[in-house]
């Protein structure tokens, strides 16, 4: 299965707007629960902890809804039957991602570069589910690591697409505040479009995985 085969997949449509939804949803419930918190303390811990998990929920869920389109092919063992052979699998997934997301923005110079959080976020994730694949079909030679040209498309893609994602929501946010009179649509609108634009560097990865599969 090729990239534009992946991408315009029924599935990953279906993702993508399961996706959207969830941001219109969980973004402005954050949003207000955070101005609701009189004080400052609560307010830092809702911001530095919740939001964290709230991504964590979302990008695992984006990476459970398409799979195993991901990795470029049509069928393969459920997710439940990848999580139930083991009882800590779905915390042990959870915690993984939520630390690379709580932790990430503490590196030194990477940690600035909020372009590469969800990229890391979905690799993260798809290594992680590839690798109780390979368990699950008896594979036991395949690599988690692309090679150099690879790593580097997916970083150049990250910062277009971020650049990208960022300078749209910047114009078109003040026009949305305007319409509807109530501000957050610049956050809004940027989260909602930077998995897309971003969600080719997730197949591009899941596609070098699966490649080991035939």
């Amino acid at each position: 299965m090729t990239l534009s085969q992946i991408l315009f997949h029924q599935q990953t449509i279906f993702a993508i707007f399961i996706y959207c939804i969830s941001i219109v949803i969980t973004i402005p419930a954050f949003v207000f629960i955070h101005d609701k918190l009189d004080n400052t303390f609560l307010q830092l811990c809702w911001k530095k902890i919740a939001l964290p998990l709230i991504r964590v929920f979302l990008i695992i869920g984006f990476i459970l809804l398409i799979y195993p389109i991901n990795y470029g092919i049509n069928s393969a063992p459920s997710i439940n039957e990848l999580l139930v052979v083991d009882d800590m699998r779905s915390s042990f997934l959870i915690n993984v991602i939520f630390l690379l997301t709580f932790f990430f923005p503490l590196v030194p110079v990477l940690g600035k570069l909020d372009e590469l959080t969800i990229p890391l976020q979905g690799i993260l994730c798809s290594m992680i589910i590839f690798s109780w694949l390979c368990q699950q079909l008896n594979i036991e030679n395949y690599s988690l690591f692309p090679d150099l040209k690879t790593i580097a498309f997916i970083i150049l893609i990250s910062f277009i697409s971020h650049w990208l994602a960022k300078f749209l929501a910047e114009h078109t946010g003040d026009y949305f505040d305007q319409m509807f009179h109530r501000e957050g649509f610049q956050l809004l609108i940027f989260k909602a479009v930077i998995l897309i634009m971003q969600s080719p560097v997730i197949f591009i990865f899941g596609i070098y995985l699966g490649k080991q599969l035939n």
